[in-house]
């Protein structure tokens, strides 16, 4: 089995569209490559693939990667895909745009919690996914499946906040409101943890980080308040529903004893300067044992 990042930075990519500061600025001067929203996908040939998380670059990724590409020769004819199945982990526009793009009555199905599939039912604009060839599934925490021959997918909750969209009638606070989630990804060779958002690291999720042999973990911004100090927003980190990598609360401090044989940073806003290997914060991170995710970084799993 491999696992393909598809997009490795977090909402906006690199650059940005709007963005000229930051680490945007390398990729319009063409010193950077620039890299699409976050998205992975797992399977091989022989099964077909799993999406985790249809990201808005989702065409865009799949024209990119050649094992996503729909085969001339096949026996449901030239209209054919190997993608399998969508996993969405919450409902933040990051996430859920790119179904969008598979509206072309193609037959998969889309997991997910109850609570995401239910925006997805309440927006009329993903009725372009034809219930007759696209079958929304509910994917519950703790639960296990196995979409694809020589996996198995479990859901788990970690801490996060509503979508912006739902801020307004929800609240911000962080929290277990069923809306932030992570997924395990078990073969027969290894275990892999996604967490593309993650708010706080409870010694319930660290534990399992502990068993994994893999880890794609949030790496949104490398300090809280990295957005203000560009001048690119006022947010923070922590206001997003993000740990900021260099806190003391952060996956450096609190994941420095999990010797897992990978760590990788997924899910970078374009503020971040680990986006930048001659940097103090690149370094940072390398000397912890971490490295950053990009498009098209494949790996055995």
């Amino acid at each position: 089995m491999e696992l393909i990042v598809l997009g490795a930075a977090a909402g906006g990519g690199l650059p940005q569209w709007n963005c000229a500061g930051g680490q945007s600025s390398q990729v319009w001067n063409k010193t950077r490559l620039p890299q699409s929203q976050a998205s992975v996908a797992i399977g091989n040939e022989r099964t077909g693939y799993v999406i985790i998380n249809a990201s808005p670059d989702l065409r865009q990724q799949i024209l990119q990667t050649p094992q996503l590409h729909p085969k001339p020769n096949h026996p449901d004819g030239v209209r054919n895909t190997p993608i399998a199945a969508v996993i969405v982990t919450n409902a933040d526009v990051d996430n859920v745009a790119g179904l969008l793009n598979l509206r072309e009555k193609q037959r998969f199905s889309i997991y997910g919690p109850t609570k995401v599939l239910e925006i997805l039912q309440e927006n009329s604009i993903f009725a372009v996914l034809d219930p007759e060839f696209v079958t929304q599934r509910p994917l519950e925490t703790t639960e296990t499946i196995s979409p694809i021959p020589g996996v198995e997918i479990e859901l788990f909750t970690v801490a996060g906040k509503a979508p912006l969209y739902l801020e307004d009638s929800l609240g911000i606070q962080s929290g277990d409101l069923g809306f932030t989630s992570g997924i395990e990804i078990r073969t027969a060779a290894s275990k892999t943890l996604v967490i593309s958002s993650c708010a706080q690291i409870d010694q319930k999720l660290r534990e399992r980080i502990e068993t994994a042999d893999h880890l794609l973990f949030d790496g949104t911004v490398f300090e809280d308040d990295e957005m203000p100090q560009l001048g690119l927003g006022e947010k923070t980190g922590r206001r997003m529903g993000h740990l900021p990598i260099s806190g003391t609360d952060g996956p450096i401090v609190q994941l420095a004893h999990c010797n897992l044989k990978t760590k990788r940073f997924f899910h970078i806003n374009n503020s971040n300067p680990i986006w930048d290997e001659q940097s103090l914060a690149h370094r940072t991170i390398r000397d912890a044992g971490w490295d950053i995710c990009h498009d098209g970084l494949v790996f055995e799993i």
